[in-house]
C-alpha cells in the first residue's frame, strides 16, 4: 500500500493538477477573463471559511455515528464478494471506523451513500433508527443548510468584484507586471539548485546588514537624498513658484 512508487506517481499526479492550474494566472491579463479570475479568488476565501464550519459538523457526526456503529462491525469474509467497506458493490462497514466514517459522510453529500448502510445484521431496530436519524440530519444540515450558506456567500464575494470590476480588474493587472519587475533566479529550474556568484554576493550584503544595521540605515538614507536631489534638479518645472490664483495666471501672461 505504501510502495514508494506509489507515493511517488500520487504525488506526480497531484503536481501535475497544480501546475495545469497556475494557467489561471494568466487570466489577469484579460479584460475579459481577469474580473472572472478574481472574482474565483475572492470564492476561494468564502470556501475555507465553509470548509473550516464543515469539517467540524462532518467531525461532530463521524463521532457520533462511530460510536453507534463501532460495536458491529464485520469482517470481509463475511460479506459479499469478501469486500468490506463503502467502495463495495454492496456498501457495509460504513461507520465501523472513524476514517470509514469520516469518508461515509463526506460521500453522501454527493449521493454516493445509500441508505441500508445504518442497518445491522443484528437487528436492533432501536440502534437503527438512532443511527438512520443521525445520518438525515447530517445530510440536512450539510446541504440544506450550510451549502445553500456557501452560495450566498459566493454571490456576495462575485457581487464584490462585479460592481468595481474595471478598478479591481487594473489593479490586479497592475500587480502582475509589478511581479515581472522583481528580482527572481539567475537560472531557471533546475539549475537553480546551483549556488551562483550573485546569491553569495546577497548572502554576504544580507549579512553586512544583520551585523552593522546603523552603518547600512545610513548608507541607504544617503542614496534617498542623492537620489531626491538628482529628481528635483533634473526637472526644472520643480524649481518653480507654483501659480495657484487666477490672478497670478493673468498677470504672468500679460507679462
Amino acid at each position: 500500500m505504501w510502495h514508494p512508487t506509489l507515493i511517488a506517481e500520487a504525488l506526480f499526479a497531484i503536481a501535475n493538477i497544480f501546475s495545469s492550474l497556475r494557467l489561471i494566472s494568466l487570466f489577469t491579463a484579460n479584460s475579459h477573463l481577469g474580473p472572472l479570475q478574481i472574482s474565483l479568488g475572492r470564492m476561494l476565501l468564502d470556501i475555507l471559511k465553509f470548509l473550516f464550519i464543515y469539517c467540524l459538523v462532518l467531525l461532530a457526526f463521524a463521532n457520533g455515528l462511530n460510536q453507534l456503529y463501532f460495536y458491529y462491525e464485520t469482517s470481509a469474509a463475511e460479506e459479499p464478494h469478501n469486500c468490506k467497506g463503502i467502495r463495495c458493490e454492496k456498501q457495509n462497514n460504513a461507520f465501523s471506523t472513524l476514517f470509514e466514517t469520516l469518508q461515509s459522510l463526506f460521500w453522501s453529500v454527493f449521493g454516493l451513500l445509500n441508505l441500508y448502510v445504518t442497518n445491522v445484521k443484528a437487528r436492533h431496530e432501536f440502534t437503527e433508527f438512532v443511527g438512520a436519524t443521525m445520518f438525515g440530519t447530517y445530510n440536512v444540515i450539510s446541504l440544506v443548510v450550510l451549502l445553500n450558506m456557501l452560495i450566498a456567500m459566493m454571490n456576495n464575494s462575485y457581487q464584490l468584484i462585479a460592481d468595481h470590476a474595471d478598478i479591481e480588474w487594473k489593479f490586479a493587472r497592475t500587480k502582475l507586471w509589478m511581479s515581472y519587475f522583481d528580482e527572481g533566479g539567475t537560472l531557471p529550474p533546475p539549475f537553480n539548485i546551483i549556488v551562483s556568484p550573485k546569491s553569495i554576493w546577497y548572502l554576504y550584503m544580507w549579512l553586512h546588514r544583520q551585523l552593522c544595521p546603523g552603518k547600512s540605515r545610513d548608507e541607504e538614507h544617503k542614496k534617498h537624498e542623492n537620489f531626491k536631489t538628482f529628481t528635483v534638479s533634473s526637472h526644472p518645472r520643480h524649481r518653480d513658484p507654483i501659480i495657484k490664483h487666477k490672478d497670478d495666471v493673468f498677470l504672468s501672461y500679460s507679462s
